[in-house]
C-alpha cells in the first residue's frame, strides 16, 4: 500500500500544478525587468537542483522522493513537480537523478538532473555534516532555457525527537531567455546566487516528510517532498 501511495503521489502532484497554473500569461515575465528574470531564473535553479536533504537509511538503499516547490507571487513560478530517484552507492555516497515534465495552455516545461551527496567521517561514526553537488536544466518551450549548477554543504541538528537541517547553497546559471515564440531574438543571461537552507524530517507511516525553505535576499522559495525508501 506504502509503495503504490509513493508511485501515486507524484502523478497527483503533476495533475495539480497543471490545474494551479493555467492562470499564467503567454509571457514568463516583463522582459524589460531584469530583476524579475533574475527572481524567475533563481527559483527555476532550486527546482532543477533540488535534492533530497537526508541520506538513505542504513538498511536501505533506494529512495523515491517527490518535491513540490513554490516561490512568491514576484517569481511568477507558483508550482513545480519533481521527481527524484536516489540510489546508495557506498555508506557515505548517494547519486540521485530527477525529473520533471508539465504543461498546460500556455507552456511546457521540462526538468532533468542528476546530483551526488556525501558525507564524510567514517561508517561507524557518521559525520552531520554534508556536502552536496547537483546540475540541473530547465526548459520551458520557446520561452527559456537554463542550465544550473548547485554545491551546498549543510549539518542535521538533533533535539530529542526533532531533526533540524541547517546549510548554505552556491548556485550558478547561464541560460537563454528567448524574447519571441519564434526564438528569433534572444539574450543570454548568467547569474550568481547563494540562499541559506533550513529544513525539518518528520516521519509518517513508514513515509518522510520534508519541509524546508531556501531564503535568499530577494525572495523566499518553500519546498515540500515526501520519501520512501526500499
Amino acid at each position: 500500500m506504502r509503495f503504490t501511495f509513493c508511485l501515486i503521489l507524484p502523478s497527483l502532484i503533476f495533475a495539480e500544478s497543471s490545474a494551479l497554473t493555467t492562470s499564467q500569461p503567454n509571457s514568463i515575465f516583463n522582459l524589460n525587468n531584469q530583476d524579475e528574470e533574475k527572481g524567475y531564473v533563481r527559483n527555476a535553479t532550486i527546482a532543477s537542483t533540488v535534492s533530497s536533504h537526508i541520506q538513505i537509511g542504513n538498511s536501505k538503499n533506494i529512495g523515491i522522493a517527490s518535491f513540490l516547490i513554490s516561490a512568491n507571487e514576484s517569481a511568477n513560478l507558483n508550482l513545480v513537480p519533481v521527481l527524484l530517484g536516489s540510489i546508495k552507492i557506498s555508506w557515505n555516497l548517494v547519486l540521485t537523478g530527477r525529473t520533471s515534465a508539465f504543461s498546460d495552455e500556455n507552456k511546457a516545461i521540462n526538468i532533468y538532473g542528476w546530483g551526488l551527496s556525501y558525507k564524510p567521517g567514517q561508517e561507524d561514526k557518521i559525520s552531520p555534516w554534508t556536502v552536496r553537488v547537483n546540475s540541473g536544466t530547465y526548459r520551458s518551450f520557446n520561452m527559456i532555457r537554463s542550465s544550473s549548477f548547485s554545491l551546498s554543504l549543510s549539518r542535521n541538528i538533533s533535539l530529542k525527537n526533532f531533526d533540524i537541517l541547517l546549510g548554505f547553497s552556491s548556485n550558478n546559471v547561464n541560460g537563454i531567455n528567448y524574447q519571441d515564440n519564434q526564438n528569433i531574438v534572444s539574450q543570454n543571461f548568467k547569474y550568481n546566487f547563494n540562499t541559506i537552507i533550513f529544513g525539518t524530517t518528520v516521519g509518517f507511516m513508514g513515509i518522510k516528510i520534508l519541509p524546508s525553505i531556501n531564503y535568499n535576499s530577494d525572495d523566499l522559495t518553500m519546498l515540500i517532498g515526501l520519501q520512501k525508501e526500499f
